[in-house]
């Protein structure tokens, strides 16, 4: 059971850049770089937090079960609900209201045969007209200004059934030793060049087009961390859109250095429902 919901993550990769270039539309190229970074081993959070994102939605998983996976960069989000839910199957829809991830998402579905609804909409934008008993969200509230993220747990309250769950999982913080944008680029650039040439995609970093991605994906990775919210600014958005929460569970990084600086991240997943 479990096969079918493998990854290929090197053909993931080049396959997401190749979409990427001509259908990404997110700030730093996001979705054509993705790929190559979970690849090479860049980003492992996904993959350490599975056992943590199952022991909290398991006890919920009943039949007939509509789940939404809010925001997606490529099928990773897809095949850990699966391997959770497993031997059951939920009805699954994955929204992003970038086209390149639901495209990859769709050809990775089809090609294993599984039936992944895609939607390209907004998740700030749902209404209530249709409504999940799971939703879960994987940094996706790390990528929405931070002036909208209220808007967005609002939303996705529209979206919930009731007697539904929540799962958000977000970054919580960061300490940089140094100047902190520019360590943050900095030790960035230089842990994932070196594991990037260390990978089965390392012929990618020769490409001046790809080098001119990944610098923009880096600059997009420093906004991002400085905008982070903290766990406690991020349950009060929960709670004023109407969620309860139940539980929050603190999830440990990876700590990287490079050239004397440092990124020390934090991170939780909140279980919420509504009130």
């Amino acid at each position: 059971m479990h096969e079918m919901w493998s990854e290929d993550l090197p053909w993931q990769a080049r396959r997401g850049l190749e979409l990427g270039r001509v259908l990404c539309t997110c700030d730093g190229c996001y979705h054509a770089m993705w790929g190559a970074l979970r690849a090479a081993g860049v980003s492992n959070s996904l993959k350490a937090e599975e056992p943590l994102l199952a022991s909290l939605i398991s006890p919920f998983i009943r039949d007939d079960l509509r789940v939404m996976i809010g925001g997606s960069a490529d099928p990773g989000v897809l095949c850990a609900i699966g391997r959770i839910h497993a031997p059951k199957i939920p009805a699954i829809t994955v929204i992003d209201k970038c086209r390149a991830p639901l495209e990859l998402i769709a050809e990775f579905s089809t090609g294993k045969g599984l039936d992944c609804r895609t939607l390209n909409r907004d998740l700030l934008d749902l209404n209530g007209s249709e409504q999940w008993d799971h939703i879960v969200l994987h940094y996706t509230s790390d990528f929405v200004d931070p002036r909208m993220r209220e808007r967005l747990f609002q939303s996705l309250a529209r979206a919930l059934a009731p007697g539904g769950i929540l799962v958000c999982a977000s970054k919580t913080g960061t300490r940089v030793g140094g100047d902190r944008s520019a360590g943050l680029l900095s030790t960035f650039l230089g842990y994932s060049a070196r594991l990037l040439k260390e990978s089965p995609l390392a012929d990618l970093t020769e490409s001046p087009e790809f080098e001119k991605i990944w610098y923009a994906y880096a600059e997009g990775v420093t906004v991002r961390r400085l905008g982070l919210a903290t766990s406690e600014e991020t349950r009060e958005l929960l709670r004023s859109a109407g969620f309860r929460v139940l539980s929050e569970n603190g999830t440990a990084r990876r700590q990287r250095y490079f050239e004397g600086a440092a990124i020390i991240d934090s991170g939780s997943v909140i279980l919420a429902t509504r009130d």
